[in-house]
């Protein structure tokens, strides 16, 4: 008598358990990236938002301090100037020729804008206390965070602005 072998095809058990495996790593790879590529996009997120709020309030500083050449009631006077409800009304007491300013807002996020009179060897003649002897400042903005690692974060934007004269 002739016995036949018959002949399975399929996979063994170490066959499946091998490609679970190796699945399973590249499911968790997967995973991983999107989180990576998810927490990116959320830095992103809230660094684009600083930077509207740092260059919001920096333009609002430069449209206050813009003189105008006949009357308006903004210009550098008024932007340099608290005691008339100026535009630093509200920001700290004048010290070392700088005024400060810290706000909380929401979104976790706190701007500090600060105004110093510039250039510092100006600092003999130019103060807060008498703003018409005031040439120039320097404005700084400075947004901080805490990102979604728990990291704190900032942007910091500076500009000089100048009292401009008209020739009449």
């Amino acid at each position: 008598m002739k016995t036949q072998m018959q002949s399975q095809s399929g996979f063994t058990f170490i066959e499946v358990m091998i490609a679970i495996t190796l699945f399973s790593v590249g499911i968790l790879g997967l995973m991983t990236t999107t989180h990576t590529v998810s927490l990116n996009q959320r830095n992103a997120d809230d660094l684009t938002e600083a930077t509207l709020i740092a260059s919001d309030r920096m333009e609002e500083i430069k449209r206050a301090a813009t003189n105008e050449p006949v009357g308006g009631s903004f210009g550098f006077a008024y932007f340099v100037n608290d005691q008339t409800g100026g535009f630093l009304n509200g920001y700290s007491t004048p010290a070392n020729f700088r005024r400060t300013l810290t706000e909380t807002l929401t979104g976790g996020y706190t701007r500090t804008t600060t105004v110093t009179v510039f250039p510092p060897t100006a600092w003999a003649s130019e103060d807060f206390t008498t703003p018409d002897t005031i040439h120039m400042v320097e404005v700084q903005v400075d947004v901080s965070w805490a990102n979604a690692s728990g990291a704190t974060k900032n942007i910091l934007l500076n500009t000089v602005l100048q009292r401009r004269q008209f020739i009449q």
